[in-house]
């Protein structure tokens, strides 16, 4: 309906009551603008009808100069005295047939949509671009509605994928640095992904709206490392590299920030330490961004602890350290055991993007949505290994992640190419916490190889597992007590000869790329 190409990529929606002392609305729109926002909405709750024309004209006098399009927030009657580009509209406001028919089909109209029924009205009724949301809570506009999260993004977008008409699409609620590049690359579906998000706060309260409009945008437009799968992954030559990273460890000391359930906490910090990283073990939210600020750091997020604000811990230091670009993995700790563990996951996959999700088989199917069977936080599931690969070759493709299983036999898949790795030893089953210990470890690896992290995965499920066989059979070890410490003590004597250059430790891997059989 719109001739001309509209670039939805940042969306400023505005509110006045945001702007910080010692400056006005105008300005920050013109810093947001100078910082790359590519579309204007000026939203004017509790204006009377002459305030409301007069800032539209002195805004418009901004968006024009600039070249960026001014939509009016659901008053057809200012958007039609100042000649505006278009309005955006709710569900509740004047439908779109008469908002068409006053405008004419020159201009752009909008509206709010949350679910696909939604969608799917506006589409028939010939809107030109849809505001999905909200996506979270949001503090500037109380919603009627429940948030969506990211999954309900996807369902609008792969309706809209089928539909012959082209509508432009924006997200919009709580989008801000630590949300906006979660949403736009994690919802997108094959054939759609966002064109843009809708901001409000993010920019209006901004000290310097320029800075934040420029970086948000580049979180638009760019895409982040972990959208990127090298195909074809070979044995070989991953096998290869392994050594490199299980180095640039000890000789990068990567800071590992563990948010670790208790039993865990000595375990994994001395683990952190023989393989050459520099662990943290910090659940005090006002810290998080100066951790995640640490170069080659890294965040675990281990579910094996529960308190009344654990999910707001988790969303608040995975949201630090994607605002830095800084890898984060997580250990879903007794996913499937309860309902209270199942609402968790769901949420932080709903904003979080995880680097590495590393868990048991019962962990693993609960969030991919398949049955398993948990005994606390132990997993009874003993499926075939067929079914096993491919449901963590779809989770991994839908969460642009990287997804260890762990069990008698190891799986690592990154969505197009799975190993299964058969190293390990029976007393890793018999300790407390081998589990969480090898989330840390594979922390330290990705910190070091952000850019291939199926090949952090693989390096530190080797070193682990094949430190554990020789472990098990160390002088001295007579049993799960004896072999903790030896497992340690090994851990230490591989990492350290891999980055003297000793490396035969290797020559009793035993990996392989899994092949589906027809």
């Amino acid at each position: 309906m719109v001739p001309r190409k509209v670039d939805y990529s940042l969306y400023l929606v505005t509110d006045p009551y945001l702007v910080p002392n010692g400056t006005t609305l105008e300005e920050q729109v013109q810093k947001a603008i100078d910082g790359g926002v590519t579309l204007v909405q000026l939203r004017e709750k509790d204006a009377e009808t002459c305030d409301f024309i007069a800032r539209a004209k002195a805004i418009q006098a901004i968006t024009k100069k600039a070249g960026v399009p001014l939509l009016i927030n659901d008053r057809v009657d200012v958007a039609l005295a100042i000649d505006a580009d278009g309005i955006h509209i709710g569900q509740e406001d004047i439908d779109v047939a008469t908002a068409r028919k006053l405008l004419g089909s020159d201009k752009i109209i909008g509206m709010s949509v949350s679910y696909v029924s939604e969608a799917a009205k506006a589409v028939e009724d010939g809107v030109d671009y849809v505001g999905i949301g909200a996506i979270y809570d949001t503090a500037t506009k109380k919603p009627k509605k429940p948030p969506i999260g990211i999954n309900g993004v996807r369902k609008v977008l792969s309706y809209l994928s089928s539909v012959p008409r082209y509508v432009a699409t924006v997200a919009i609620g709580s989008l801000n640095l630590k949300t906006a590049r979660n949403v736009v690359h994690l919802s997108a579906v094959p054939g759609r992904r966002l064109d843009g998000i809708a901001v409000v706060s993010a920019i209006t309260a901004a000290k310097d709206p320029t800075a934040v409009s420029r970086e948000l945008l580049g979180l638009v437009r760019d895409t982040p490392y972990w959208m990127s799968v090298v195909p074809n992954r070979d044995v070989s030559s991953v096998l290869a590299e392994v050594p490199v990273v299980i180095s640039k460890v000890r000789l990068e000391t990567p800071f590992v920030h563990n948010i670790i359930n208790r039993v865990a906490t000595n375990f994994a910090a001395n683990v952190n330490l023989a393989i050459g990283s520099s662990p943290a073990m910090s659940e005090n939210t006002p810290e998080f961004d100066d951790f995640a600020g640490i170069p080659n750091s890294a965040l675990l997020i281990n579910m094996g602890f529960g308190t009344d604000d654990w999910v707001e811990t988790y969303l608040a230091a995975a949201g630090a350290y994607a605002k830095k670009l800084r890898p984060v993995v997580l250990d879903p700790v007794a996913a499937g055991a309860s309902e209270l563990r199942k609402g968790a996951v769901k949420s932080l996959l709903n904003w979080c993007h995880f680097d590495i999700i590393k868990g048991n088989e019962g962990e693993i199917f609960s969030i991919a949505g398949e049955a398993s069977q948990m005994r606390g936080v132990d997993s009874t599931s003993n499926s075939q290994l067929q079914k096993k690969a491919n449901v963590i070759e779809a989770l991994a493709s839908k969460e642009k992640t990287i997804v260890i299983l762990t069990g008698k036999e190891d799986l690592i898949s990154d969505g197009m190419t799975t190993f299964v790795l058969r190293n390990g030893h029976g007393y890793l089953a018999d300790i407390t916490a081998s589990g969480c210990v090898l989330g840390s470890i594979v922390g330290a690896m990705v910190a070091v190889s952000l850019h291939d992290r199926f090949l952090a995965a693989v390096a530190g499920v080797l070193l682990y597992t094949i430190a554990a066989e020789r472990a098990a059979v160390a002088p001295g070890v007579r049993g799960p007590g004896t072999f903790i410490g030896a497992l340690i003590d090994e851990l230490y004597i591989l990492s350290k000869a891999t980055a003297d250059g000793d490396v035969s430790w290797l020559e009793s891997a035993r990996l392989e790329r899994y092949v589906e059989e027809a």
